[in-house]
């Protein structure tokens, strides 16, 4: 496992067999294992391929096929033979939202991913399943302790500690990402999107976004519409998926160059 951290003088991270510690002069935590989750007993040979590559669905909910069993963020985990099947609930991912809302878009297989706003890794997780290597990057010292331990148990996650918004810090760390997935709640979401794609120029990238934090006062349909003006002076869009049944007032924004 690699870690990389941006403000790497400031942090220490012994590793211990029943959890782990960050500390700086502002922050001295103690983080909790991943979930041990109690395994569903079901017929695993009712689970498909689904539309999209790397994930699986028993008809009404998608999964992703891991080799790791401990839930990372509560879901379901189904055993079988091949591995650990993990639910990939659509009321805490907005990729899976928009999976569930007909995503035509899905160039996560085997591909390099550098993820901004990774959080505790939620939807880290379920990429990670799927993906090569996932590039997670965190601005909040206290999520980036659950991405921490995520990471220790999956090889292919390395953690970032920094601000989305300064890419040439953690650059040296990202070889060629061939998809940028963003979610990240800040007024200046969509420049940061946009300085981003242009700085590593990616084959795919994904934009969460979040119309509330950018302004509350407006109507969400004309954030939307000025993003996308905004979007399609720097690239193509490819689709657009309302996701607001699952989550409130954003979309799903795919662009490529």
């Amino acid at each position: 496992m690699a870690i990389f951290l941006s403000n790497m003088h400031a942090f220490f991270y012994p590793y211990h067999k029943r959890g782990f510690e960050i500390r700086n002069k502002n922050l001295s935590h103690k983080q909790k294992p991943l979930q041990k989750f109690k395994y569903m007993a079901t017929d695993c040979g009712a689970m498909k391929k689904s539309r999209y590559f790397g994930v699986y669905t028993d008809g009404r909910n998608y999964y992703t096929l891991s080799r790791y069993s401990d839930s990372v963020y509560g879901e379901r985990v189904i055993r079988d033979k091949g591995g650990f099947y993990h639910l990939w609930n659509h009321h805490r991912s907005k990729l899976s939202a928009a999976m569930h809302l007909k995503l035509r878009n899905f160039p996560f297989s085997d591909e390099v991913v550098l993820y901004l706003g990774a959080s505790t890794g939620t939807t880290v997780s379920h990429i990670s399943d799927i993906a090569e290597r996932v590039y997670a990057v965190e601005i909040s010292p206290i999520s980036m302790l659950r991405l921490l331990h995520l990471a220790e148990q999956r090889d292919n996650i390395f953690p970032i500690l920094d601000d989305a918004r300064n890419m040439k810090n953690f650059a040296v760390f990202v070889p060629s990402p061939s998809v940028i997935y963003q979610d990240i709640s800040q007024r200046d979401q969509v420049d940061i999107f946009i300085r981003n794609m242009e700085y590593f120029d990616p084959d795919w990238g994904f934009l969460m976004l979040k119309t509330r934090t950018i302004d509350m006062r407006r109507r969400p349909k004309d954030i939307l519409i000025e993003t996308q003006n905004r979007i399609r002076k720097h690239f193509n869009i490819i689709e657009i998926i309302d996701i607001s049944r699952f989550q409130k007032d954003h979309f799903a924004i795919v662009v490529r160059p």
